[in-house]
């Protein structure tokens, strides 16, 4: 799912001067660590900021992950899937105060932020859990030669180990809280990498699970640019989740290849919608304003254009036209904003 591109600022924290000159070894300790602020899409306030790394950090937050992930592992997936449940119910305790914050550093609509984004992850957790054991369960293999009919053969899933998440910006809950989320479940840690246009969502995603009771460490979020996001695929994590452009899922697709681990790679598109003669036009007006304007567009299956059949294409246009001058347009945190 890849968005137009809009601005983040990278900037460091800044001292005081002293009147004293201090040493070489007071300037390393004060050294600032780098911050990358998120700011408000609607109306460019500061939202917070967060702390990055370089890209040679990367690996060894991977290497720390996979030192937790085995005690994980050793659960048995009806354990797994009550954290799975804990999660869910930390999720609607503060669903109102993440649903601002969506919000506040995404810019949908608010009404969005609950129905796009977070009810469908609390229905994913039950999901998880309730079908998570099924899944995972070793499966018996039959012999069917006579010979072997005194053996016993089963199909065994185990954790790849760490699983690396590099996050977009548009759906920059429900994707990589999903992805986090199945990952956890199968047995493994994950390094999480949101995107920088909405680096606090994904600390929140980090702590829900973490309030959820999860091992500490087990999850943990990087912060950067595009670079630190190519280490995260680069690194010795066992798998990459990757959502965004075309351009940059080819490299991470590459990067993952050339280290024989797979990769699962959600881009970007230019989705039609066909308007056929026999077509219900009131069906068809009302997905064509949904899919073309919900997210404010920036969706990989929102409709980007639509091909109508010449004898029904006024009535159709006309529709859209009236339909999308109904839209409410204003300040997102409003209710009644579409």
């Amino acid at each position: 799912m890849e968005a137009s591109s809009r601005t983040s600022k990278q900037t460091s924290n800044t001292n005081s001067k002293s009147a004293s000159t201090p040493t070489r070894a007071a300037k390393a300790k004060a050294k600032p660590k780098p911050a990358l602020e998120s700011f408000n899409p609607a109306t460019g306030e500061l939202v917070g900021t967060v702390e990055t790394i370089t890209p040679a950090k990367v690996q060894g937050v991977v290497d720390d992950v996979a030192e937790v992930q085995p005690f994980w592992a050793q659960l048995s997936l009806a354990d797994r899937a009550r954290y799975m449940r804990r999660a869910a119910d930390v999720l609607l305790d503060e669903i109102d105060d993440l649903a601002e914050l969506l919000t506040r550093e995404q810019g949908k609509p608010r009404v969005e932020s609950y129905t796009m984004e977070l009810l469908p992850t609390v229905d994913l957790l039950h999901w998880c859990a309730d079908n998570g054991p099924e899944i995972l369960a070793d499966e018996r293999i039959p012999y069917p030669q006579l010979l072997l009919k005194t053996k016993k053969s089963l199909f065994s899933y185990e954790p790849i180990g760490v699983v690396g998440v590099i996050a977009p910006w548009n759906y920059p809950w429900s994707i990589p809280f999903g992805e986090v989320a199945i990952a956890l479940m199968a047995g493994n840690g994950v390094v999480l990498k949101p995107a920088s246009l909405t680096p606090l969502l994904g600390e929140r995603i980090q702590e829900t699970f973490e309030r959820g009771g999860i091992p500490e460490g087990l999850v943990r979020t990087v912060h950067g640019g595009g670079s630190v996001g190519g280490a995260l695929a680069e690194s010795s994590a066992g798998k990459i989740f990757f959502t965004g452009s075309v351009e940059v899922g080819r490299r991470v697709g590459e990067a993952c290849a050339k280290l024989l681990k797979g990769s699962v790679l959600e881009l970007g598109g230019k989705d039609p919608q066909i308007v056929c003669a026999d077509a219900d036009l009131a069906n068809a007006v009302s997905g064509a304003v949904w899919g073309g304007f919900a997210n404010a567009g920036q969706t990989c299956s929102g409709i980007e254009r639509t091909y109508v059949v010449r004898e029904v294409a006024d009535r159709f246009i006309a529709g859209v036209v009236r339909e999308t001058e109904r839209l409410t347009v204003g300040d997102p945190l409003d209710w009644d904003t579409e």
